[in-house]
């Protein structure tokens, strides 16, 4: 077993690259990055986990996040000990000692919650999680494709109301979870995904958060040629936004963004979709990538990745193309996150199949 520690001087490439892969989802990063950096004052440190292939197979892993629409946390502020007291309950219901504790996904919020509750409990925390990026439902995670059932789920909001739901499947959890979500005021915290270690090895997109250190240093040293070689990412367009529609329905963030191209994109527009995450991407109404590949918007300056509840009009920006995990690329994983998935009748096609079609 490896071990390493995130510190403050870690956190703005954390916060960083961590957004970058929720896709415009995960929760907004300025927030996540201001929990985080309280905890990071107190503690100075946070253990982290990586290398476990022999690890013992009693031990016993449980997520933790943030569940609800990320536009609701930005005026909903959390005082980041709700996940902790789902940890706690979850404990307690199923009498599981909690001995490693992991992200859900990967984002600005959704990507600190696990390390904060870390913070809180001195439970550290795994190099990986479910997505490899966010996705907008809790059965959409690699756990579930590969057998883990996420009930039973502990959901904890700010006042204290505390909810346990065992659905019979992932489908049923993430409908009776939402609804509840959405009672509490549209966002809550949640402990879920509760197995066994080398279960969790086995299903888990595994070192995300080494990546998303990575990539967030790469972003703030602007060094986008080598985060591209890095990630087989494609600048897919550059543009000013002309076009913001969102609104929030049934617990999730959705709409659509139109960008007007320029410099070599001058004379095309790109439409993304989104739910919570972007979704599907166009250039003058042919698609060019879906999900489960990553569709990431970068402001054209600084590079920080814009999400789906901060992005608005006049902003340029550079959109990416990054290729998912071979774990979400599955038959079985692309029942649950492929186009189809999301209403689209169209079929997944791998990024770097689409783009040479683009490109020809």
């Amino acid at each position: 077993m490896e071990t390493y520690f995130i510190e403050e001087r870690d956190l703005q490439n954390l916060i960083t690259g961590a957004s970058f892969l929720g896709t415009g989802g995960g929760g907004d990063p300025y927030i996540g990055g201001l929990m985080l950096k309280r905890e990071l004052e107190i503690v100075k440190k946070i253990e982290v986990v990586t290398g476990m292939k022999y690890s013992n197979s009693k031990s016993f892993v449980l997520g933790s996040a943030m569940m609800g629409a990320p536009i609701v946390m930005i005026e909903k502020i959390p005082n980041s000990s709700e996940a902790k007291k789902a940890l706690e309950v979850y404990s307690k219901f199923t009498d599981n000692e909690v001995e490693y504790i992991t992200p859900l996904e990967m984002g600005g919020v959704n990507s600190t919650i696990p390390l904060i509750t870390s913070a809180k409990t001195g439970i550290p925390v795994v190099d990986g999680d479910g997505m490899g990026r966010a996705f907008p439902e809790l059965q959409m995670t690699t756990f579930y494709f590969y057998g883990v059932q996420p009930s039973p789920i502990v959901i904890f909001d700010e006042r204290g109301n505390v909810s346990i739901v065992q659905g019979i499947d992932g489908y049923w959890s993430e409908k009776i979870a939402r609804i509840i979500t959405v009672r509490y005021g549209g966002s809550a915290y949640i402990a879920l995904y509760g197995t066994s270690l080398p279960t969790y090895l086995n299903t888990a997109v595994l070192g995300t958060l080494s990546l998303a250190l990575e990539i967030g240093k790469l972003l703030n040293q602007m060094r986008l040629d080598d985060l591209l070689d890095l990630l087989k990412a494609i600048i897919m367009f550059k543009g000013k936004v002309v076009d913001v529609q969102r609104r929030v329905e049934r617990g999730f963030s959705k709409g659509n963004v139109i960008i007007d191209g320029i410099e070599n994109y001058s004379e095309k527009t790109m439409k993304i979709d989104f739910q919570n995450e972007f979704l599907v991407a166009r250039i003058n109404n042919d698609i060019v990538t879906t999900v489960p590949d990553l569709i990431t918007v970068l402001d054209l300056f600084t590079l920080k990745p814009i999400t789906t509840d901060r992005i608005k009009y006049g902003q340029k920006v550079m959109v990416i193309g990054i290729p998912s995990s071979g774990k979400l690329r599955t038959k079985e994983a692309l029942r649950y996150v492929g186009p189809r998935a999301f209403g689209y009748d169209v079929d997944f096609i791998p990024l770097e199949e689409r783009w040479k079609k683009v490109e020809n």
